[in-house]
């Protein structure tokens, strides 16, 4: 089973979160953040009342039974309605196979077709309820609903996840809640793996002694060798690799290779502990000897391949190909920072069929799901305002608190940007530099009679912005890369703008350029829905042969070259092909520090800023001048139509008006 759409209204301090999952085969993971109190454990709570919506429909022992029905796993409760609304509405819809699942949870005053109009989408008829009275329901049947727990794993990891300590006195043990669908024996209808995991040790250890068991052989005298017997090769090697499979996660955990042994039974510890593979000495004496980060790590994964291996043992086997859903909340609870950042992404990465929901506030984990998803391998989301934030935004904060307050900040001043009051179309360019220059082209070309065709009639916004870096006052700052564009593309196609939203990338960044043009080669836009386009800088022809170009690049080599006296001293901008490979040019006296951007045939342009400095290669006085400019002190005296920036030709951004104009007029 996966989750394919989620939809929740005013369900506490979410306001509204529309998100669909894609490449359900190979789900992203998804990954909410924000400050307590923002409703990421709310998020969870509707998911969570949906298994059980689901599982009590194929199982006797999921619901606790009570007169003329059974008790609610999540209440319907109006005090969950955010503050100042009529209702609450979270909807969330599965597939499983090729049928669908309708969960449906309601309270408050909302009348059903009015509802249905506003989201967009056609729920199931079955769902529709009363216009003033609470109302929840699941839409499958009861075959449908155990083969999701028989065909996958579905479960819950919750904050109040608890394993006890070896050293724990057994009469102060607090039993765990849900322990009465713990169930050793198999019965037609009757769920063997509980929704909420919680104090597993026991299960789990139970099960590492029948994979061990299941991985050894009886050996027996064949004249005067000792062979194996009762178990063919085959099926012992499948067995044994279910054990280290197992083993690896532990490893992984310690730091080690180790291996689980047994003790002789008339040992008086305990029958099981873990051993170090290159000394072959005892390093654990029992799994709950483990620290509670440890065990609690240890036990999350384990249990997922032990629930699967319960409807087919070959999952143990093959995790990679273990499917369902797995929800985990405040994933890095009791890890120590390394286990946060290096080792869960890793163990996250062994299962890339299972649909993984997790909360979390730490950076350091979001920094090693980076390196280890890449920026586009899973998503994440800040809630309450349901924002997707680019992985790029974590790698600048170690510390939790700045990365929530400046990204909160950021957010803000995002939205409203876009949602000022304004008819016009507003296009949001990759840099505070591009916008600059695109305004610099559209008025002097707007008054050109040989293009009144192209600018008749069309008028837009521009999003007007200094680098975060800048010292200006009183004007809107921000950091504006390609991978922030993708996802501002991507959230803000979740709902209707009330203008278009048109964004515009440089054309230097394959991965950024993939995710931004159209899929059709010949279309020279791409369409995301609701109002929002995108579009990657047309090459010009003068740049066919190297297209990997920036805004800049749309000049000629000679206006980009323009010098200009800042503070004394003649200043321009660079191409990296002035210099050879290691940053030297003999013919100009120049030294370009950044070898990388430099060599016969890179195109890059090396600007007086982001630590690209030009200096003198034969400077006897050691001097540190940097010779190279700016780009915004070039794109702020081209935009000023200041000497000697006010002869520039435009007309490499004609093909870029061309597609802007396209935009405007398309319906």
């Amino acid at each position: 089973m996966y989750i394919e759409k989620i939809h929740y209204d005013n369900l506490g301090p979410i306001r509204k979160f529309d998100f669909s999952f894609t490449n359900a085969g190979n789900p992203k993971p998804l990954i909410l953040v924000g400050e307590n109190g923002s409703g990421k454990s709310l998020f969870l709570s509707n998911i969570v009342d949906a298994f059980f919506e689901i599982a009590q429909i194929g199982y006797q022992n999921v619901a606790i039974p009570e007169l003329n029905g059974y008790k609610y796993f999540k209440t319907l409760s109006n005090i969950q309605i955010s503050i100042g609304e009529a209702f609450l509405c979270s909807h969330i819809r599965f597939a499983q196979d090729e049928d669908k699942i309708e969960y449906i949870f309601k309270c408050g005053s909302k009348a059903f077709d009015s509802y249905c109009s506003e989201i967009g989408d056609s729920l199931h008829l079955d769902l529709q309820w009363p216009d003033t009275e609470n109302f929840k329901k699941v839409i499958t049947n009861k075959k449908i609903a155990k083969d999701c727990f028989t065909k996958g794993v579905i479960c819950y990891f919750g904050p109040s996840r608890y394993e006890k300590p070896v050293w724990v006195g057994k009469d102060y043990y607090l039993q765990s809640l849900d322990e009465h669908i713990n169930i050793t024996e198999k019965f037609d209808g009757t769920l063997e793996t509980p929704i909420i995991a919680s104090n597993i040790t026991p299960q789990n250890m139970t099960w590492l002694l029948d994979i061990i068991v299941d991985s050894r052989t009886d050996v027996a005298f064949q004249g005067q060798e000792m062979a194996s017997v009762n178990v063919s090769p085959g099926v012992l090697s499948q067995l044994t690799q279910a054990r280290r499979n197992v083993e690896s996660i532990l490893s992984d955990i310690l730091g080690e290779q180790v291996y689980f042994g047994l003790n002789f039974r008339n040992s008086g510890n305990s029958r099981f502990h873990i051993r170090s593979k290159a000394t072959g000495n005892v390093v654990i004496p029992t799994l709950d000897s483990l620290s509670t980060g440890q065990l609690s790590l240890f036990n999350m994964f384990s249990t997922i391949i032990r629930y699967a291996d319960k409807s087919d043992i070959s999952y143990s086997v093959k995790n990679e190909n273990i499917s369902g859903i797995v929800v985990v909340d405040e994933i890095e609870l009791h890890l120590h920072s390394n286990l946060q950042r290096n080792i869960l992404p890793k163990l996250l990465k062994r299962f890339p069929k299972i649909q993984f929901i997790i909360t979390s506030h730490s950076p350091l984990f979001l920094l090693g799901m980076e390196e280890k998803y890449n920026a586009d391998g899973f998503d994440i989301y800040q809630l309450p305002d349901g924002t997707k934030i680019a992985a790029e935004m974590f790698s600048e904060f170690q510390n939790a608190y700045e990365y929530i307050s400046n990204t909160k900040k950021y957010n803000e001043e995002i939205s409203s940007a876009i949602n000022k009051h304004s008819d016009k179309s507003l296009i949001i360019t990759e840099g505070a530099s591009d916008w600059r220059h695109l305004k610099a082209a559209f008025n002097s070309l707007k008054q050109c009679e040989d293009y009144t065709h192209l600018f008749e009639g069309i008028d837009f916004d521009l999003l007007e912005y200094d680098p975060k870096n800048s010292n200006s006052e009183h004007v809107l700052k921000l950091e504006m890369g390609g991978a922030s564009l993708s996802t501002m593309c991507e959230t803000c196609s979740k709902l209707p703008q009330k203008r278009k939203l048109i964004f515009i990338a440089d054309n230097d960044d394959a991965s950024i350029a993939k995710k931004l043009s159209a899929s059709n080669s010949s279309d020279t836009f791409k369409c995301w829905g609701n109002g929002v386009y995108s579009c990657l800088l047309p090459v010009p022809a003068h740049r066919k042969d190297t297209p990997e170009i920036c805004i800049e690049h749309l000049y000629s080599d000679d206006e980009i070259k323009t010098p200009v006296n800042v503070d004394g001293i003649e200043r321009r901008l660079f191409f990296g092909s002035e210099f050879d490979k290691y940053g030297k040019s003999p013919s100009q006296d120049r030294f370009c520090q950044n070898r990388n951007a430099c060599g016969p045939n890179k195109i890059c342009i090396i600007e007086g800023a982001m630590n690209e400095r030009v200096l003198a290669l034969n400077d006897e006085t050691d001097s540190e001048t940097n010779y190279a400019l700016p780009k915004m002190v070039f794109a702020s005296k081209v935009l000023a139509n200041e000497a000697p920036f006010n002869s520039f030709n435009f007309s490499g951004f004609l093909p870029l008006f061309e597609t802007i104009r396209k935009i405007l007029i398309s319906q």
